[in-house]
Order: structure tokens, then C-alpha cells, then sequence
């Protein structure tokens, strides 16, 4: 009788944050799916227009910024998520993110992750984007360091610092893509 009670507490509890990560850890097993990831903490101030190649010169990330960028990185290793493709919008702090986290050879940067550059609406997702979620197929995952800006336009929230938003193709071709999941990382 009280392993009937446990049993139906548990099928009526609320899901918690716990169960919630590990069911998106298991999603991103199956591969698949584009991982949006806002940059790490940074100090702000970068000029709209970034400064493509100068990154190694300036500090775009806070030194906080710089170990939650690692911790994300060791966090999909440990829990052997295989990530196909890592892009990053040319902002320097999402740049440094993605290359802290998964190798500077990795990232490949992408302007139409450059959501709020030369005054374009934030609520705008960049059709680029959609095709490029539309057209993946990997075994993998693919990731995508950009603003929180953007994630939002997608998504319906802000996510919060060291959250990732899984996201899917649309149910119809060329709409927005859909969210399947969210994973706390930090």
C-alpha cells in the first residue's frame, strides 16, 4: 500500500527543476536540436557595431563571464552531448562564450545571430536562422551563442543567465521555430 501511495504522490507532484534539466540533458542525447545560449555575464558597453577581429584585445567577459563560459562547455562534455556545430554571433562576448566553452576552432560565427547590430527590431528573427534550423540533421546537436534578445523573440521569455533554450523546426516550413525544451547550465 505505500508503494501505491509514493507511486501516485509522484505521478501528481509538480515537475521540479531537477527533472525538468535532466529531461533536456536526455532530449539533447537524442540529437537534433539547435541549442540557443545567451553569452556569459560581460560589463556591457560594447558598441552596436562589433569589432570584428579585435577580441583578443579587449575583455568582453567578466571573470565570472569567463568561468560560467567553461563550466557550459564542461557540462555538455560530462554528460557527453555531442555537439555538431558551434556558431556564435561577431559581438565579442558571444565570440568569447562560444569559444571558452567549446574551442576556439570550433565556432564558427554567423552575422544573423547579431540580433540587435544597426538598429533591426529584436522581435525580428533573421530568416537565416530559421533556414539554418530548418536544414539541420545532425546526429548531434547544433549550438548558437547570440543575445538573449534574440532567444527571447523565439522563445516568449528572457532566459536567464546559464539557461539554454532547445528549440526545434515549426510545424509549418519557414515559421518560427518551435521551444521543446530548457536547460539550466549554471
Amino acid at each position: 500500500m505505500a508503494v501505491i501511495l509514493a507511486l501516485a504522490l509522484t505521478a501528481i507532484a509538480p515537475i521540479t527543476k531537477g527533472s525538468a534539466t535532466e529531461a533536456a540533458w536526455a532530449r539533447l542525447n537524442q540529437g537534433g536540436y539547435t541549442i540557443l545560449l545567451g553569452f556569459a555575464r560581460s560589463p556591457g558597453g560594447e558598441p552596436l557595431r562589433p569589432d570584428i577581429g579585435d577580441c583578443d584585445k579587449r575583455k568582453s567577459l567578466t571573470d565570472r563571464g569567463i568561468q560560467e563560459a567553461r563550466r557550459i562547455g564542461m557540462r555538455f562534455a560530462a554528460r557527453a552531448v555531442s555537439v555538431d556545430a558551434v556558431y556564435s554571433g561577431e559581438f565579442c562576448r558571444a565570440l568569447q562564450t562560444a569559444q571558452l566553452g567549446f574551442g576556439k576552432s570550433r565556432v564558427e560565427t554567423k552575422a544573423y545571430l547579431n540580433s540587435i547590430v544597426g538598429g533591426a527590431d529584436p522581435n525580428d528573427i533573421p530568416a537565416e536562422l530559421i533556414t539554418a534550423v530548418e536544414e539541420f540533421y545532425g546526429a548531434g546537436n547544433q549550438l548558437m551563442v547570440t543575445h538573449p534578445e534574440l532567444i527571447r523573440a523565439i522563445s516568449g521569455t528572457m532566459p536567464r543567465v546559464g539557461e539554454a533554450v532547445i528549440i526545434a523546426p515549426a510545424a509549418t516550413p519557414g515559421g518560427i521555430p518551435r521551444v521543446v525544451n530548457r536547460l539550466l547550465l549554471d
